[in-house]
Formats: structure tokens, sequence, C-alpha cells
């Protein structure tokens, strides 16, 4: 039996996505879609959904529902998070805290103040997840796509044995961007790439099987060349959001590897690009556009229920999220490679092993198997260990539950450092932890 568990189910856009990818495959065979939230109304047209959308492909799922997620986790093959503790408001305070310091984030989900906290808060609920899994369903995967992923994945991985996998599309959606630069159809292109979550380094991109960085040198040899290229990409513009890779293309220009995510993600995990507001204005990493989706994400809930109650079919297309063909690779055997993050078990050498790393991996119906991938060149390692030393300290920091280390953590973003004084981040620090309290419960 295979039961698919998705814990999370409320956030429709994304469980309508990974439900359209899984049922699209028509050569392996899903028992059960179990369906968890804390919020009712979204769980039950989420139901609905799921049941339409299994109805539309011809397949035979059964699908439940839940609240109360030990009801269903109980032989579980796949246990898929995505979680948001706290929600948008939250996440607001996030940000806001931070600018009243002079601190500015754009995103702030993964490290810096923003991520800190993100990850104080779902920490607790992913590991209570945790424990439920080693009772009920100890040979699942957990499949998490929570962020911050890599000091999420970092903490969770101790002490236990169940088989943890961090999932972002970081990676694919970057050379879904590159081959929009270069004009060329996706299906040309290869590439190989590592590092960590978001800030993964394309140590190789070719197209047709030739190396493709001299001609990405080429057409972005100065800033007109890269504005003019933000009409090509499509992935951002889908969203409303108009994406100028000044941030990447500089860091390329300097490092000689094109990076993974966003320049709006790229821009805070570095201590270049936003040491003004003039800065953060010419390299056009102003929006912050993740909190207006976040805050929006209502809208397409709307959608789904307005399809529902007219009887319209649930519209959908194969997107490019991992989970789903790790699935298919494991339940059939046909292989597939992923990036995806794990612990680094020797697989970058010049990273440290108590960290997680993002490095290919190939999936099979033996599972998942993490790729070798050797030294990064020495500045590219270098930028990603300014990232590992806070996620080595949010994690100590959410299992040890001191709350000296979370000053700590944030002393160590980039960021935080080149931006505020280490008094100014005391002041900064204790506000937030004011107005997360309810989430830091045992805290000393």
């Amino acid at each position: 039996m295979k039961k698919i568990v998705i814990i999370g189910a409320g956030s429709s856009m994304f469980t309508t996505k990974l439900l359209g990818d899984i049922l699209s495959f028509n050569d392996m065979k899903i028992d059960e879609f179990a369906l968890v939230d804390i919020n009712l109304e979204k769980l039950n047209v989420m139901e609905k959904v799921a049941l339409q959308m299994c109805k539309q492909s011809g397949k035979e799922v059964n699908v439940t529902k839940t609240d109360k997620r030990r009801e269903v986790m109980q032989d579980a093959s796949y246990v898929i998070t995505t979680i948001g503790v706290g929600g948008v408001e939250a996440y607001k305070k996030d940000l806001e805290i931070p600018d009243k310091y002079g601190l500015s984030q754009c995103i702030g989900d993964i490290i810096g103040p923003g991520g800190m906290f993100r990850f104080l808060r779902s920490y607790p609920e992913l590991h209570r997840i945790l424990k439920d899994m080693e009772e009920l369903c100890p040979k699942a995967y957990l499949f998490n796509y929570t962020n911050p992923m890599a000091p999420l994945c970092l903490a969770l991985n101790q002490g236990t044995k169940i088989k943890i996998f961090g999932f972002c599309h970081n990676v694919q959606s970057t050379a879904q961007q590159l081959s929009n630069y270069l004009q060329v159809d996706e299906s040309r292109i290869s590439y190989w790439a590592a590092g960590i979550n978001h800030m993964d380094w394309f140590l190789q991109y070719k197209v047709d099987g030739k190396d493709a960085y001299p001609k990405l040198f080429e057409i972005s040899k100065t800033d007109e060349d890269i504005i003019k290229l933000a009409d090509y990409e499509q992935d951002y513009r889908s969203l409303g959001v108009r994406l100028v890779d000044l941030v990447r293309f500089k860091i390329m220009h300097n490092f000689k590897y094109y990076v993974s995510e966003s320049p709006f993600h790229m821009g805070e995990y570095v201590p270049y690009f936003r040491k003004n507001q003039k800065m953060i204005e010419d390299f056009q990493v102003s929006n912050r556009w993740w909190l207006k989706h976040e805050m929006a994400a209502d809208e397409y809930f709307e959608v789904l229920k307005g399809l529902l109650a007219d009887g319209k079919e649930i519209p959908w297309h194969k997107t490019f999220e991992y989970a789903p063909e790790i699935i298919h690779a494991n339940i059939t055997g046909k292989p597939f490679r992923a990036n995806l993050n794990v612990m680094n078990t020797g697989l970058i050498t010049n990273l440290p092993n108590d960290c997680v790393v993002e490095v290919p991996c190939y999936a099979d119906s033996e599972g998942i198997h993490p790729c070798y991938v050797g030294e990064l060149p020495y500045a590219l390692a270098a930028l990603n260990r300014t990232n590992i030393n806070m996620h080595i300290g949010m994690a100590k920091a959410a299992i040890e539950k001191k709350k000296h280390l979370i000053y700590d953590a944030i002393k160590m973003d980039p960021l935080t450092a080149a931006q505020l004084t280490l008094d100014q981040i005391d002041e900064m620090v204790t506000e937030m932890i004011e107005a997360n309290k309810e989430y830091l419960a045992g805290f000393e």
C-alpha cells in the first residue's frame, strides 16, 4: 500500500501542484492521499479538490482528511511537510522589527533574524511530526518543504533513523531561468549543481553538451544587458514579479559561477548588496514580493472554492516539483536525479560534516542516493560556510533551548553583521523574542 500524507494540505496552490504532478503519472498506483491541516475550512475544500482531481485523472485513490495527523500516519510511505507556523502575521513581524533597527531584509525566511524566528516557530512542530513517524511509520520518508530548509533538516536529523530529505525548487527554477536568458529550450540544457539550499553553485551548465558559461558571460557584460534579460525570464513573471538578475550576475562575474535561488534571496545571504537603500534600489531587490504573495495566498483558495461550487474541473499542469518525481522513481524503479538537502557525509569535502548540503541525488526502487561532489572552488565554499555558521547556530539554539544561542546565531548572519552593531542586534533580538514568546516555551 502506498500512502502519501501531506501535512499542511490547506496550502491550496502547493497541494494542488503536488496532487496534480503525482496524478500525472500513469505507471504507478497510489492507494491513499491523507490530507492534514488545522484549518478545517481549507481542509474540507482541499479534500473536495483532491477527489475532483482524482476523478478527472481517472485514478482510484482513497482520499482522507483530518486535523489530527496521528489518525492517518500509520504505515504511511511518504510524509510531506509544508507547514507555516504563525502564519503571515508572524512573518510580517520578522520583517518589520528588524526594519526599526536599520536592517532591511527582502524575503527574510532562511537566515538572518527572519529566518531564525521562522525556524524557531516551525522546528518544534516538525520535531513532533518526526517523533510520530518514529512510532507510526518508521520506514516512511520525510519530505520537508518548510523553510528555512537547511537548519530545519539539520536539527531534525539529530538522533533519528527516519529518512529525511529537504525539497526546494531553487535549482530547477534557476536552470530554467538560465535557459530563458540563453533563449534555448530546456530540453537542450544539462547541469551539475551543488552547495547549500538557496546557494547552490552551477559547477557545470551546458547547452547541447557544450559549456554555456562563455555565452552567459557574454550576454551579461553590462547592467543594461542584464536588465534586458528580464524580458525573457518566465518563472517569476508567472507570479507577477519582474526579476532583474543584477545580483547573481555580479556574483558570477566575481566568483566565476552562477548561484541558485533568486537575486531577492541571494542579495540578503551576503553583505555586498544591501548596505543602504540606494544599493537596494540600484540592484532592484527592494520588492518584498514574497510577503505580498503570502498575504494573497487565500486568493487561489477562493478560486478553487468557486470552481467546486460551479461544478467545474480543477485546472492543473505538470510542474517541476521534485517530490512527485522522487516518489515515482521510488515506486517504479525508473531513476530520477534531483538536488536534495541531506547531511554532509563527506559529499562536499570542504564543507563541514555537521551541516546540511544540497547535492544531486538519484532515486530508484532501492531508495534515494546522494552523490559525491568533492571539493568546491575555494570562494564558493567560503560563501557557503558564512551561511552554514548560522545554520549550525540555529539548530543548536532550538535543540538546547537557550536564548543566548539565538543572539549568537543571528550575530553570525553576514547581512545583519554588515548592517548593525552588536548592541543593536541585542536590542532587536530581545524585541523579536518577546514577539515570539508563545513559540519559545522551555527556553532559558
